[in-house]
């Protein structure tokens, strides 16, 4: 049975050098980024010396989708995908948001970027333990195996690390109609795409602003060719 892999949420993550005085930048992303995104920004007020990973300014999509978060050391972009956005639909809507944040962070000394995917797929509970047991041949997988997650990580394409989680979940989402709120209940399978460039930093190379497009290329073709057998199975 063919099981379809939907993207239900994103995160682009450019990492650089720490840049203490990264909060007199806010001017510039809101000026490149108000098209999409709600101006003024959200700023917070602590001290350039404070943790660097704290987020110095951030704001919300105009559509609620995205997140922007700038912290001394990360640009993260996040996004949340609902049923109206096909993977094609994703895929082109983070290019174009992912071309205009590079804009604005390629002039801090990039270390490495991230990219790091979310895919479900809905299943039935009763069928969900078979799935997992004739893919991954664990012998945990019983009736009463209540959680199951397996991690594998590789370098992958010569520059960039590969890491895979697939796990079992269960999703609520309460709908509210006129007399009481109704809680929904779904089952399904998560698989996390996590792929980066920091091979090539480790190997002290320069940052090749190409990464973006190699990435970007063999991020999207795991999406498109490979099913949750593969994932499971390893076959990546």
């Amino acid at each position: 049975m063919n099981h379809d892999l939907d993207i239900l949420n994103s995160q682009i993550i450019f990492s650089y050098s720490r840049n203490m005085e990264i909060r007199k930048r806010v001017f510039e992303f809101e000026d490149k980024l108000k098209e999409n995104f709600v101006t003024p920004f959200r700023t917070v007020a602590i001290p350039n010396e404070i943790d660097p990973n704290i987020p110095r300014f951030d704001s919300q999509s105009k559509h609620n989708h995205s997140r922007i978060q700038v912290s001394q050391v990360r640009t993260t972009l996040a996004t949340n995908f609902d049923e109206n956005y096909t993977n094609t639909d994703a895929a082109v809507y983070l290019k174009e948001k992912r071309n205009k944040i590079q804009s604005l962070v390629e002039t801090e000394n990039i270390e490495f970027i991230a990219y790091v995917f979310e895919l479900v797929t809905y299943i039935p509970e009763n069928q969900i333990n078979s799935i997992l047991k004739e893919n991954t041949k664990a012998i945990a997988i019983k009736d009463d195996c209540r959680d199951f997650t397996i991690l594998y990580s590789k370098v992958y394409k010569n520059d960039f690390y590969l890491n895979i989680k697939c796990s079992k979940f269960t999703e609520e989402k309460i709908t509210i109609n006129v007399e009481n709120a109704v809680p929904a209940i779904k089952h399904g399978i998560s698989i996390i795409i996590d792929i980066n460039s920091k091979v090539v930093f480790e190997k002290n190379e320069p940052f090749n602003s190409e990464l973006y497009n190699d990435l970007e290329k063999h991020l999207f073709a795991l999406i498109e060719d490979k099913t949750l057998n593969d994932y499971l199975q390893g076959n990546i």
